[in-house]
């Protein structure tokens, strides 16, 4: 396999896209859509606005109109609706525009020409627009007037220059857009335009927002939108566009805004989506009118035709005599949408499918609806066999497997192959890819590695990944003679109440905007070893039965979490536990500071990087199964109370652990039951730095905070996120709070 990495310019994702060769100062059609909604999916809808040369909205279009994509696959439009035309209401908005030094050239020419199409499309005598500017400070360069000749001028007269500040755009005294609004007579709107790089103070800019009741709308010339931006506008009723980079984009953009400040509704398009993609990119377009745009959105796995496999997705038969041979049973349970079953088919001879569970295929199951299929294996001698069942279906499962035999036998069936990359790809030094393999279990682990010498060297990606799958971060390493290599390991022996949490890469912190301050920023981190976990919190029963004289444990049922420990005695039980199990312990008390051998083979509290990585299992949204829905605990957000109980659903108390679904890795309770003690400290603020295995601080100290995640049965939805911080200091004792243990694998 030959795979090369190389310096390129940055690619930049575009939200609309103009018709190529459109002149700078010429008017055309245009088109913008917004709000893509996935709540009735597989039909998705959206708003879009629709403009002739003129800039008069079109609102008689029929589905045959339309030609939409998702990912560059064609789909059908089957509704297309538009709202009456009514009387826009009238609106005071403030048009504030960055005028930073990096705006010079381009990007001023830019946001002068949407400004222009604003004030160009803005009712006479009825609405009223003012024009702000800002870098580091701020400036009013034409108060609240409906007379388009002086605003026209405002903008003509922009200067670009100096630093930038949001702070200055929106709340600094004298010409902050907020400050400005207040003064406005109707419908109060902040429209902000800037290339995005400055930062702000976010809740002082909410504050004020809502204290004048403004709506804020904000748009970035070819940058994404700030975290700090992108809240403000959401938060206040506003949109907010990215990634704008021509002034027919901005136009249409600016148009856009006005109708939806003026209380116009877009007209709404529905679509029939499919397939198994989590992020979908939508290419919309009206040939007749010449005009198309661009949007995205992401679709939770939840959400998708799916099939569940219990009790768990890898069958093993151990070792089997060669005879009759054995059986297994495995069930399968339809999600989310009715799942039609065509065929069941396993690639190794050694195993087959006796029995249906009902009639052969081809059949249906209905959401929730279960079949239960017998499996037997044959054994020719005791070598290792890996065998995959096909499922062809309309779900976004690939199957499950088989195994038997044994692996520290020296014979193994297994040929290992290597999906992507599998020669002649081209990588971007520091992007992101896939690295796939086939002919092994997914709870297998491998050795991943690279060469730039045609083998000469290796490197190691990563070790005992498991999963069929590794997001890799690209090194900087440019070469024209690279390698990759997927090598099966041997697989240690993993007690039953624990799980393997390989290694790889994740953005740790707040990456939906759904957070507090404490999140943030969010981090590419790397955790480089697998490590197991303990399936559930540590439970009152184990540790009881430890006999640890610190912390009572609760009075809660046996099989629930054990709480009112404090800090010390999560320490003491997991030095006490590894002793008793023959490994080296973890942790060394000095005085009030504790030291942790993180290269021992002992139990210990995990750091906060591992505690966050395995509980999204390889999802970027709030929970495991899903975006978050309602942030507090009435109404209940059903995507949480699938996996975790909070004060939405739990009725003030512990559960059972184990109760809800378990994530991608097999772990339970991760969002809510009980907050879990981490290994980490409240006073290290988050940095954007990229990190590898962080553990800092190390040791920890008697002036350090340490830290709980996860939420419990008394928190919110929003508290219960995969990226939720509390403090839990040495002294405390809780009622909601836990622990569960991790072992270096």
């Amino acid at each position: 396999m030959r795979s090369c990495t190389r310096h390129l310019l940055r690619i930049l994702t575009l939200m609309l896209i103009a018709v190529p060769g459109v002149p700078w100062n010429a008017r055309s059609q245009s088109l913008t859509l917004l709000d893509i909604d996935t709540r009735s999916y597989p039909l998705v809808s959206a708003g879009f606005y629709a403009f002739d040369t003129d800039g008069n909205r079109i609102l008689s279009l029929l589905p045959g109109e339309f030609v939409l994509t998702e990912n560059g696959e064609v789909r059908r439009v089957v509704n297309v609706s538009c709202p009456p035309v009514q009387a826009p209401g009238p609106i005071s908005a403030v048009l504030t525009i960055d005028v930073s030094g990096s705006m010079f050239g381009g990007g001023l020419a830019l946001a002068q020409a949407a400004a222009y199409a604003w004030i160009d499309a803005i009712p006479a005598g009825q609405s009223e627009c003012a024009v702000t500017s800002f870098n580091t400070q701020n400036a009013l360069h034409q108060d609240f007037t409906n007379d388009k000749t002086l605003l026209r001028s405002a903008v003509a007269g922009l200067q670009a220059g100096g630093g930038t500040s949001f702070d200055a755009a929106f709340t600094f005294p004298f010409a902050g857009a907020l400050g400005v609004v207040a003064r406005g007579k109707h419908k109060k709107v902040v429209v902000l335009l800037t290339d995005g790089h400055a930062g702000g103070r976010e809740q002082e800019i909410l504050d004020m927002a809502r204290q004048v009741g403004a709506q804020v709308f904000c748009i970035t010339l070819d940058n994404v939108m700030p975290e700090v931006l992108r809240h403000v506008a959401e938060q206040t009723g506003g949109r907010w566009f990215e990634n704008v980079t021509t002034p027919e984009q901005a136009r249409s953009v600016y148009r856009s805004i006005l109708e939806f400040a003026q209380d116009q509704p877009p007209c709404i398009i529905t679509w029939e989506s499919g397939g198994c993609a989590y992020h979908r990119s939508v290419d919309c377009g009206i040939p007749a009118y010449g005009t198309y745009t661009k949007g995205s959105y992401a679709i939770s796995s939840v959400d998708l035709p799916h099939i569940t496999v219990l009790p768990a997705r890898v069958i093993e038969f151990g070792v089997v005599a060669p005879g009759p041979g054995s059986v297994r049973s495995v069930t399968l349970r339809g999600e989310a949408h009715p799942v039609d079953i065509s065929r069941i088919t396993p690639d190794s001879p050694l195993f087959t499918v006796i029995d249906f569970g009902g009639s052969p295929p081809p059949f249906t199951l209905e959401p929730g609806q279960e079949r239960t299929i017998t499996i037997r294996y044959t054994a020719e001698d005791s070598a290792y066999a890996i065998c995959r069942f096909f499922i062809e279906s309309n779900a976004c499962d690939a199957g499950f497997f088989a195994t038997a035999g044994d692996p520290s036998t020296g014979h193994d069936r297994r040929v290992i192959k290597l999906l992507h990359p599998n020669g002649g790809e081209m990588f971007v030094a520091g992007s992101d890819t896939v690295i796939t393999w086939e002919g092994v279990a997914p709870t297998d682990p491998v050795r991943l590695e690279y060469s730039t010498n045609n083998g000469a060297t290796w490197r190691v990606i990563a070790d005992h990944v498991t999963g069929l799958s590794y997001n890799w971060h690209v090194p900087n390493t440019p070469s024209e003679a690279c390698l990759a290599r997927v090598t099966a390991q041997r697989t240690d022996a993993v007690p039953d109440d624990m799980v393997i949490i390989p290694a790889g890469t994740f953005i740790m912190g707040d990456v939906n905007g759904t957070g507090a301050q404490e999140e943030r920023p969010a981090s590419r981190v790397t955790i480089t070893r697998p490590f197991l976990m303990g399936r559930t919190e540590i439970q009152l029963r184990e540790w009881k039965d430890r006999g640890i004289q610190a912390g009572t444990g609760g009075t809660g049922p046996d099989d629930g979490p054990a709480v009112g420990i404090s800090f010390h005695a999560m320490i003491e039980y997991c030095n006490a536990r590894s002793l008793g199990e023959g490994l080296a312990p973890c942790y060394v008390i000095a005085g009030s500071d504790i030291l942790c051998n993180f290269e021992a083979n002992g139990y210990r509290l995990p750091t906060e990087a591992e505690w966050e990585y395995a509980c999204r299992g390889g999802v970027s949204e709030d929970f495991y199964t899903g975006g978050m829905l309602e942030p507090y605990c009435d109404p209940v957000d059903s995507h949480l109370d699938l996996a975790g109980w909070y004060c939405g659903n739990a009725g003030g108390v512990t559960h059972v652990c184990g109760q809800k679904r378990a994530n991608a890795y097999g772990l339970f309770d991760m969002h809510g039951n009980v907050r879990e003690q981490c290994w980490g400290d409240w006073t290290n603020p988050y940095t954007a730095v990229e990190k590898v295995d962080p553990r800092e601080p190390n040791p920890l100290t008697g002036k350090s905070i340490p830290v709980a995640r996860g939420g419990s049965y008394r928190n919110s939805a929003a508290e219960c996120r995969s990226s939720s911080r509390f403090q839990a200091p040495w002294y405390t004792v809780q009622n909601n709070l836990g622990f569960r243990v991790v072992r270096t694998y």
